[in-house]
């Protein structure tokens, strides 16, 4: 019997939705009719922990039943990660010089940056390209996850015993400083929202979801109704999130996880539609270059046009996918296939 693959057209489109819940979270959150739920749009970063899953999740699938060549598995990870990051690196220092005085320390930005390491420093993770601080932390999750992989494949309830351990402590020490955030130096608030290790968790979760989909596939695929239940179950949890709890560093992962192996499990239609999976494709440029694009158009409008906070907004939206869209053919793709060659 041919095992059939996972629904990747589908997984793809739901990065794209992802992506733009983040815009909203950043720009939008007082939009009409984003402004209305108390939590939904408000709590788009949570979306950042969505993409950890899938992470996990996409990486295990891949490559749980081959070996991995280390240095082949690298590099095709910097030619999916590299070219749009420093695409959006550049574009960002641009947007500084455009606006100066530079802030004092803007080499040490710069530097961390352009080495990834800006989620390790305190208060130096949310700087420059701030949404970058997350593609730090996916760096981290590649350069460890053929090990992660070695330890599930060794015993599968160690692995899951260490995930259980790292989510415990990474909630424990998150959850108890949550409502003094604004009051902590940076020295002990940024470890616990932004470094790789409070994260890893959500990535291992992923690799639990992705084990639990190839022991389940060869399975009839579940109804259309299964990841609608996991979504809308999602989007209550969001809602109705108590303000002194905080899913920032993946309290809801686990329902990510079913989320994610209920849509791999499907057969959506919808999702799997061109337009959808074209989405999906951008959506990595959508969400790095969603700063510098918002930056140089607040500042061309601040100047030039100051249109209704509305019109804006929308107006920056479809730049922005506009900008995704041109660049993933123009950089995105010519550069990840001149890297990937190399290795030929």
């Amino acid at each position: 019997m041919t095992t059939p693959k996972p629904q990747i057209g589908a997984l793809t489109a739901t990065r794209a939705v992802a992506a733009i819940m983040v815009v909203i979270h950043h720009y939008g959150g007082g939009i009409f009719p984003f402004s209305q739920p108390k939590n939904i749009f408000h709590s788009g970063n949570l979306a950042v922990s969505y993409f950890f899953v899938l992470s996990g999740f996409v990486l295990y699938v891949a490559h749980a039943n081959k070996p991995i060549n280390y240095l082949s598995y690298l590099q095709r990870r910097a030619a999916r990660i590299f070219p749009l990051y420093y695409t959006a690196l550049l574009l960002t220092v641009g947007v500084f010089y455009m606006e100066p005085p530079l802030p004092a320390n803007m080499k040490e930005q710069v530097m961390y940056g352009a080495l990834m390491i800006q989620s390790y420093i305190p208060s130096y993770a949310i700087t420059l390209n701030s949404p970058a601080w997350t593609i730090s932390v996916e760096m981290f999750f590649y350069l460890i996850f053929p090990l992660l992989l070695a330890l599930e494949k060794r015993s599968r309830a160690m692995f899951a015993g260490l995930c259980l351990l790292l989510f415990t402590i990474s909630q424990y020490l998150h959850l108890q400083h949550y409502e003094q955030r604004h009051n902590l130096p940076d020295n002990i608030i940024d470890p616990l929202f932004f470094s790789p290790v409070i994260h890893i968790s959500q990535f291992m979760i992923g690799m639990m979801g992705g084990w639990f989909y190839k022991i389940t596939q060869e399975r009839p695929p579940v109804k259309w109704y299964v990841p609608v239940a996991c979504f809308a179950a999602t989007i209550l949890l969001i809602e109705f999130r108590p303000d002194s709890i905080s899913y920032h560093v993946g309290l809801i992962a686990p329902l990510f996880a079913m989320l994610i192996i209920a849509v791999a499990r499907s057969r959506s239609r919808v999702l799997n539609t061109r337009g959808f999976i074209f989405l999906g494709e951008i959506s990595y440029g959508v969400y790095i270059l969603q700063y510098p694009v918002f930056r140089y158009l607040q500042i061309i409008d601040g100047r030039h046009f100051k249109l209704p906070p509305t019109l804006f907004f929308f107006t920056s939206l479809c730049i922005l996918l506009l900008t995704a869209a041109t660049l993933h053919y123009a950089v995105e793709r010519p550069l990840r296939n001149f890297i990937n060659r190399k290795k030929e």
